[in-house]
């Protein structure tokens, strides 16, 4: 068909493998692609509807759809996609491509909110936001070889819209993707039965939108919510988010006290029981990273803001208390300074731990324990050799 003779083909291709191959690579090259650059046209688009986001996300689709869904550009790509991952060479192109148009999708993120503070609600990211997008258009583009009088250029703008309206916050209140249906979800409302265990079901719940959320974004009401707990009943078990995390962590701070009451009650050396207490603490943080980062949280802003609701956290969960027994008795038979008192040591050197921890999470709990228990052993002074060494 070609006009080409058997012995030129072999030439070029060599086998009919070949020959494939260099067809599946011609087809992701032919990939129509957007250009390399579009903020100056979604500059110039926003200029000429006087800023409004919405007239230029729907200026851009309408001056790029027929690029876009173009009948034998969306062919070729579905083939390219399908066959691609059977050619190394083929999926590399494809990925390239891929990521031009990720690039693209944050170039368009980056122009319309300059200059707003506009973050991605989580578990979004500048990343993942731009796979959502791309493959959506992927999935319109199948869509429309089928049905092209179904996806038009309004629609395509019309979901762009409602993917950003929902992950985009621009009120630097980082709030959380769930948040979107959290009106129209519906709550539980006080007729309801109860889950049989209501603490520990808000507990798990708890641990759930800290970790979502972080603390300061978590309420009562959404992990009431979780939890399928009424919020008039989840107010009478734990009033407050700090009271919540009290719960969540009390556990953990219980076997932390036995802990050190075995250690000692065992007439272990006093440097040992501390090295034991941070492996302990170590593990709790991982463990319990949400409702330990939520603590670090409350007593941060406790302690600016409002300094007397500390108190419940202090008596409640004393982690440095914890310490201070054990640094006491090594004062007293001198395997330790007692140049400051026990509670002052215990609370630098717990706070030394924790910040550790939360600082270097991708070390295990027994690295972290142990550089801060070498710290506090030997100190930073190195030691004075004698004229021998």
């Amino acid at each position: 068909m070609a006009g080409s003779s058997h012995a030129t083909f072999y030439r070029k291709f060599a086998s009919k493998s070949r020959y494939l191959d260099e067809v599946l690579r011609e087809l992701v090259d032919t990939v129509a692609l957007l250009p390399a650059d579009i903020r100056p046209q979604v500059r110039a688009e926003l200029d000429t509807v006087g800023g409004d986001c919405r007239r230029a996300v729907r200026a851009m689709v309408r001056a790029h759809f027929d690029r876009i869904f173009n009948a034998q550009t969306g062919t070729r790509r579905l083939l390219a996609t399908a066959l691609g991952p059977t050619n190394s060479q083929a999926l590399r192109v494809l990925r390239a491509g891929y990521s031009h148009t990720d690039a693209l999708i944050l170039q368009l993120f980056e122009v319309l909110f300059a200059h707003t503070g506009a973050t991605f609600r989580k578990p979004l990211n500048s990343k993942s936001f731009s796979v959502v997008l791309t493959a959506m258009l992927d999935g319109f583009i199948i869509r429309h070889r089928a049905e092209p009088q179904v996806v038009t250029a309004d629609l395509v703008a019309d979901s762009i819209l409602a993917v950003l309206n929902v992950a985009v916050d621009n009120t630097q209140r980082h709030g959380h993707i769930d948040d979107a249906l959290t009106a129209i979800g519906g709550r539980p409302g006080r007729s309801e039965q109860l889950p049989p265990e209501p603490r520990v079901a808000l507990i798990a719940a708890g641990r759930s939108e800290f970790t979502k959320r972080g603390y300061f974004m978590a309420s009562i009401d959404t992990i009431a919510a979780e939890a399928r707990v009424p919020p008039d009943a989840a107010l009478r078990i734990f009033p407050t988010k700090v009271h919540l995390i009290v719960g969540g962590l009390k556990s953990g701070y219980e076997a932390l006290r036995q802990g050190v009451a075995d250690d000692l009650s065992l007439d272990q050396d006093v440097a040992s029981v501390v090295r034991n207490h941070f492996l302990r603490v170590a593990r709790l943080v991982v463990a319990e990273r949400a409702f330990m980062d939520a603590l670090i949280a409350a007593v941060a802003h406790d302690t600016y803001a409002e300094p007397d609701s500390l108190i419940s956290i202090k008596r409640e969960l004393n982690f440095p208390g914890l310490l201070a027994p054990v640094i006491e008795r090594g004062q007293r038979n001198g395997a330790f300074s007692d140049g400051e008192p026990a509670a002052e040591l215990a609370a630098l050197l717990t706070d030394t731990l924790l910040l550790r921890c939360f600082t270097r999470r991708g070390n295990s709990p027994e690295q972290n324990a142990d550089f801060v228990f070498a710290l506090v052993l030997n100190g930073l002074r190195a030691a004075k050799r004698s004229a021998s060494d």
